[in-house]
């Protein structure tokens, strides 16, 4: 699952915007942002990369500093870096859902989310695009975070198949039952339960496993694929 970057160094380039906490430095404290958690945009067109810190609505929060005085570094090899960071591949989004798929294609994304990956690869191959997850946690009010996924990523199909009594509702369930290979198995054993238990259900879950380096390991969806 995503975890927070924060106190590992992690490099950024100019045009990016990542979430943050803001550095301590006299322009920053002026500013009143020191130690916050705000999202930044690094530059591009100027003589140098600079931190654009953003507030609501991706509007400009004051003018742009300097990366040093954000809290971000310069190395030798001028590579820009900081162990402030909390997240990358950073966007303003009030629509997007978070744990939902959604494909980029052109100048920009396509409206339509998915539940599951392999729905959403197989509509991004059939029109040039990519798919990226939507994360919000760790992320101030509508905005997201967006990783991009490998449409080769492999993906890993697990099942679940499980009863319980459904005229009492208990929460007590029978022994789950992990070790099918296909949907008619799990189908079959849900069946069987649901004669002893009253109810049952049998459900396959996708796990996502990506060598991009950005996520690698992702849940693809759970889709029940019988019940009663």
């Amino acid at each position: 699952m995503p975890v927070s970057l924060l106190n590992r160094k992690t490099t950024v380039e100019p045009g990016d915007t990542v979430l943050m906490r803001i550095g301590h430095s006299e322009v920053t404290r002026h500013m009143r942002v020191a130690g916050k958690l705000m999202p930044v945009r690094i530059t591009t067109g100027g003589p140098s990369p600079m931190a654009q810190i953003l507030g609501d609505y991706a509007h400009p929060f004051g003018g742009a500093i300097t990366l040093g005085e954000a809290g971000l570094y310069t190395g030798s090899d001028g590579v820009i870096y900081s162990d402030a960071i909390v997240a990358t591949h950073v966007a303003w989004a009030p629509t997007a859902a978070p744990g939902r798929f959604y494909i980029f294609a052109g100048e920009g994304r396509v409206p339509n989310s998915f539940r599951f990956f392999e729905e959403a690869r197989d509509a991004a191959r059939s029109i040039g695009g990519e798919v990226q997850h939507a994360d919000n946690r760790y992320m101030p009010p509508f905005w997201t975070r967006f990783a991009p996924v490998s449409l080769d990523a492999r993906v890993i199909h697990r099942y679940e198949v499980q009863g319980r009594n459904g005229e009492s509702r208990a929460t007590l369930t029978s022994e789950k039952y992990t070790d099918f290979t296909t949907d008619e198995q799990a189908v079959e054993a849900a069946k069987e339960l649901a004669a002893g238990w009253g109810y049952a259900q049998a459900a396959r879950d996708a796990h996502v496993l990506d060598d991009t380096g950005i996520e690698s390991y992702l849940f693809g969806g759970r889709k029940i694929l019988w019940k009663g």
